[in-house]
């Protein structure tokens, strides 16, 4: 696998276990800034001060949703390329979702070639 052209990740999921797999893979293809949140709030605190090359996020989190954190995101003006994760996404989210700019699902369970190669076209395309 050739390393991926990404500087800057924020993965977003609430179960520990799924964020230090992807933690690793990111890191071992050569993504220099990994940063994690565990819920869609935190994720928004961290992007008040920090800026990322794409957000990977699950789909169902604790509290609000991946496509509320994205519509809660775009109307703060941010417009960082989102990756949404979903093994079942409901149809209602995915339209609100699609209707946002730079944004796309991506279905579980994935092999980490095609997630990766999702990654580059999304931020390649922002």
């Amino acid at each position: 696998m050739s390393k991926i052209n990404i500087p800057s990740v924020l993965l977003i999921d609430d179960e520990v276990s799924v964020l230090d797999l992807l933690d690793e893979v990111f890191t071992a293809q050569g993504i220099s800034r990994v940063r994690r949140a565990r819920s869609a709030e935190e994720a928004l605190d961290i992007l008040s001060s920090e800026q990322f090359t794409i957000i990977v996020s699950d789909y169902r989190l604790q509290g609000m949703d991946g496509v509320t954190f994205v519509e809660k995101l775009r109307a703060s003006g941010n417009g960082t390329p989102v990756l949404i994760l979903s093994g079942a996404p409901d149809k209602p989210g995915v339209t609100r979702a699609a209707s946002q700019p730079r944004v796309d699902f991506f279905p579980k369970p994935f092999q980490f070639r095609q997630l990766l190669g999702a990654m580059e076209r999304l931020a390649a395309a922002a």
